[in-house]
């Protein structure tokens, strides 16, 4: 799910892309490599410190991120809750300092795959609670990529 005009995606949008998973404490953050074929949580930064922006920012430097994807947070049966204007403002927030072109997707069930997906690979409980912000980002790539071949 994207705010833009999808027709123009492939021309707004350049690969490798970063991907958020922006909650209420922790940002989860996820790259894919320049041709779209695997995507991987790499950190996760507090939400609640202030510098976030310009740490995400050395973290799209390092990656070589050429545009961002954002998980959004929406209901159930699609409408936009507290939580989706929660990611809105914090990508407002970011764009003050960082000019990368930022797509939206549906991020419903993202954090169950991510879960499902830790306990998989048989994590306890604790690291799974460390991984899945980060896996939940991947999560959103993958489908964000899946949705958009075009941008391959």
């Amino acid at each position: 799910m994207s705010d833009s005009n999808n027709s123009n995606l492939k021309t707004s949008i350049q690969l490798p892309l970063i991907a958020l998973d922006i909650g209420m404490k922790r940002i989860g953050i996820a790259v894919c490599d320049r041709m779209a074929i695997s995507c991987r949580g790499v950190t996760y930064l507090h939400r609640k410190d202030q510098g976030w922006p310009k740490q995400l920012i050395k973290l799209i430097k390092e990656y070589g991120s050429k545009g961002i994807v954002a998980g959004l947070p929406l209901n159930m049966d699609g409408s936009e809750g507290v939580q989706s204007k929660d990611a809105r403002s914090a990508i407002k927030e970011l764009q003050k300092t960082c000019a990368l072109p930022v797509l939206f997707q549906d991020e419903r069930l993202s954090t169950w795959t991510a879960k499902e997906r830790l306990y998989g690979q048989g994590l306890n409980e604790k690291k799974v609670k460390e991984k899945i912000d980060q896996t939940a980002a991947a999560v959103i790539l993958e489908d964000f990529l899946a949705s958009h071949p075009e941008v391959k």
